[in-house]
């Protein structure tokens, strides 16, 4: 099950958690740029996109028979300098082209949560670069449109995908904004069988907290590198900005996912996991009682230490 299976990235059928300032799509209606021109059209001198809304539940009409992308383009004129926006829908394609493979069927599974659809391409099961795959495209439905502009949208794409859990399949060409994607007739259809649908508003507060935790962790990792830096480090921690937010998070699961815990937490590392993060809790400056209880808390989730050792190997070398 993926990230995006979590509640908090989930709005129920009927309901919404978009402000008044936000489109919202709670009715299955989704909002793609549509070509009128006919598909025999030169790719590269398309400019007859226009933005359609369409019944999710319809949109392999659309796959099927037009050409399509998930951005919005001033005059119809697909480019990125024309790009204004951005419609409600995210579109993944799935080549299998490399070391890392997403069969068809593993790629429903992890769909079934939300409004999503797949369908086959024109490529699918078929030798290309030597290789017989199968080779699909995602559509995945948002309660909203996409919100962030041009210039974030290719990390907010590949955001998506990593808490989708497929970032290492898709295609890296289709980051840009402006992608259009090539209609496949004899496609092959896969709706999921979820009602909900994925939050935009909520995918964008996790886009933005990655944001936040990138950014203190490349100022961390220059601080530490640099010894001479060290003071400025102390004061950028003491000033009550990385403080509050660790303190904003703990004990909930993206704490647990920034330090890591899923891939760090096992068997023969578990000493020195929680050690760690007892060093870098000091670093932010914490307080005693607050590095005792998340300490303990992390090690309770799953078969960890005794509360006994940890008190007498990690609290005792961390003079807590």
């Amino acid at each position: 099950m993926s990230p995006l299976s979590q509640a908090q990235f989930l709005t129920a059928p009927g309901s919404s958690t978009r402000d008044d300032n936000y489109e919202c799509s709670c009715e299955h209606i989704a909002k793609v740029s549509v070509a009128t021109a006919p598909v025999t059209t030169a790719y590269h001198i398309e400019t007859s996109f226009v933005t359609s809304n369409v019944s999710f539940n319809k949109i392999h009409e659309i796959t099927a028979t037009k050409r399509y992308s998930s951005g919005v383009f001033l005059d119809g004129k697909r480019c990125i300098k024309n790009c204004i926006g951005f419609g409600n829908v995210v579109i993944y394609d799935i080549d299998n082209d490399g070391e890392n493979i997403l069969s068809l069927i593993d790629a429903h599974k992890l769909t079934q949560e939300y409004k999503s659809v797949i369908v086959t391409t024109k490529s699918h099961q078929k030798e290309k670069h030597g290789i017989k795959a199968d080779r699909y495209r995602f559509t995945i439905l948002l309660d909203g449109v996409i919100s962030v502009n041009v210039e974030e949208y290719k990390s907010y794409y590949i955001h998506i995908a990593s808490l989708l859990g497929i970032e290492e399949y898709i295609d890296t060409l289709c980051k840009d904004a402006a992608r259009m994607y090539q209609p496949h007739p004899q496609q092959e259809v896969y709706y999921s069988e979820g009602t909900n649908i994925l939050s935009e508003k909520q995918l964008r507060i996790s886009f933005e907290e990655k944001k936040y935790l990138d950014s203190t962790t490349r100022a961390s990792t220059s601080f530490s590198n640099h010894s001479s830096n060290n003071y400025c480090f102390d004061d950028a921690a003491a000033s009550g900005s990385k403080t509050d937010y660790i303190r904003s998070i703990m004990g909930s699961p993206l704490l647990l996912k920034m330090l890591h815990f899923d891939e760090r937490f096992v068997k023969g590392s578990r000493n020195n996991y929680l050690y760690s993060i007892g060093c870098y809790l000091l670093d932010v400056k914490l307080t005693v009682g607050e590095i005792k209880q998340t300490l303990l808390w992390m090690n309770s989730l799953r078969s960890g230490l005794s509360e006994t050792e940890i008190k007498n190997t990690i609290f005792r070398s961390l003079k807590l």
